[in-house]
Order: structure tokens, then sequence, then C-alpha cells
């Protein structure tokens, strides 16, 4: 297709990991060329961009997928991060408090200010209605906190948190570890008072009326470029594998 385009927004959060992202999307393709992948990128999540038809393969939130798009959009991989505990296609999050703040646990947090970057992710506040259905049957998010402030992005709410406007947050882990990178100050301003449970990683999409190629197509020359990425590419993307997925992986979302 003409002027097709990737987007990449999902963990592009500076031109180094943007950069990072279409090196290894621009290997794959020119390694695999039989899938003809796009050579153009737009670092964006919007639905107008994901939804547009100029675009073959977007990354986005699991949540998002199931409760929006599952009728139009189909998973194809996810990537399996170097992240301590995890195994497969999967990532979790952080939850965090300043750390001069009294607050040191999720109980603490009761009645604090919750910055969450938006009310349809996952790793921001998706993740609280599953932590508190498990430790307080019933009690809905705006009820247990006593004000939640949507940021509108991971980076937003830590300096939401480190300016004292917010007290807690919930961080998607690799967008932790990806800013920790960018701002190393940030991990030394926060105290990671828990952490969620593992959910399937955010995953790269096609539309399911004009697929770009099969989910084990693209999880095969993502793979193959990542074994042939330079070593510095690879250690900023912090990605060990590709994963083939399908929708049923990302229904578990839907259920707090």
């Amino acid at each position: 297709m003409k002027d097709s385009q990737i987007a990449l927004g999902m963990y592009s959060l500076d031109k180094i990991r943007e950069g990072a992202w279409h090196a290894l999307f621009l290997l794959a393709g020119n390694l695999s060329p039989q899938l003809k992948l796009p050579r153009q990128f737009v670092n964006s999540v919007d639905e107008s961009i994901v939804l547009d038809d100029k675009t073959c393969i977007s990354h986005v939130c699991g949540y998002p997928l199931i409760d929006k798009y599952a009728n139009c959009l189909e998973p194809l991989c996810a990537p399996q991060f170097g992240l301590t505990g995890i195994s497969g296609p999967q990532y979790f999050s952080y939850y965090v408090s300043h750390r001069d703040s009294a607050i040191k646990s999720v109980e603490h947090a009761r009645g604090k200010i919750l910055a969450a970057n938006s009310r349809c992710s996952q790793s921001g506040f998706n993740v609280w209605r599953h932590e508190l259905g498990q430790r307080d049957s019933g009690v809905d998010v705006e009820d247990f906190f006593g004000k939640v402030v949507f940021t509108g992005s991971h980076q937003q709410s830590i300096e939401s948190i480190i300016n004292g406007d917010c007290d807690v947050s919930a961080i998607d882990a690799v967008s932790y570890d990806y800013l920790s990178a960018i701002y190393p100050h940030y991990s030394d301003m926060l105290r990671v008072i828990g952490v969620s449970c593992h959910q399937a990683a955010p995953p790269l999409v096609a539309k399911k009326s004009n697929p770009i190629c099969s989910p084990q197509g693209l999880t095969e020359a993502l793979n193959k470029a990542l074994d042939a990425l330079d070593g510095e590419t690879k250690q900023i993307l912090n990605i060990q594998k590709f994963h083939p997925v399908d929708l049923d992986d990302y229904r578990s979302q839907l259920l707090a």
C-alpha cells in the first residue's frame, strides 16, 4: 500500500527509543522482504492513527484492544521484555509513591490522590481494579482514592508525584525502566510500594479487514531482526523475544 505506515507510539518515549524501534522494524523489513513492511513510522497511539487506512501495524495497550477494537483489530505478537520476573509476553506495573512519602504500601494509599495516565490504560488505571478487587471486593477505584487525576502519560504521572501534586500512581514497568534510563533521578525520587499482577504485554496489531501478515510471520521477522540488531540498540529496547498472541490473551483485562 502506497504511503502505508506503522504506528509505534507505545514505548517511543524519546528520540533514542523511537529510533531503536524504527531500526528494529526497518531491519525486519530488510531481512524479510516478503512481508513488505512499511518504512514510514508515526509516533502515536491516537485512535485516529491506529484506525487510519494507511496504518498497517500499530502497538496498542491490551485494554482498549479488547474493550474498543476487538471487532476491527487483531493482535499479531507481543514482546517479552528483559524485566525481572517476566516469562513470555507479559508485563506489569509498579505502584509508586514519593520516596519521602509516608505511603509505603497500597493500603496506605487509601484516600490519597491517584495519578493515572488515562482511564483506558491497563497499566495505569485498570490494574487498580484488579488490585482493589483482590484486597477489598466491590470497592471502586474512585471510592478507594480521595481523588483521581488523569495526567495523559506515565511520565506526567511520575512528574506529578515528584512535584507533590499527586500521591501515588501505577507505572507500566517497561515505561518505568525506559524513563529511569532517560531520567535517572526518577528512580531516586520514587518508592515502589507494590507490584501489580502480570498481564499480556501490549501487542502489535493489524486490521482484521486487511492484515499485512500472519502473527507467525511478523513474530519470525522481528525475532530475526532482534538477533541481528547491534548490541547498543538491542540494549536500549531491552526485548528478549517476540511471541505470537491472540485476542483471548487479553480478555482477562476486562474482568476487573
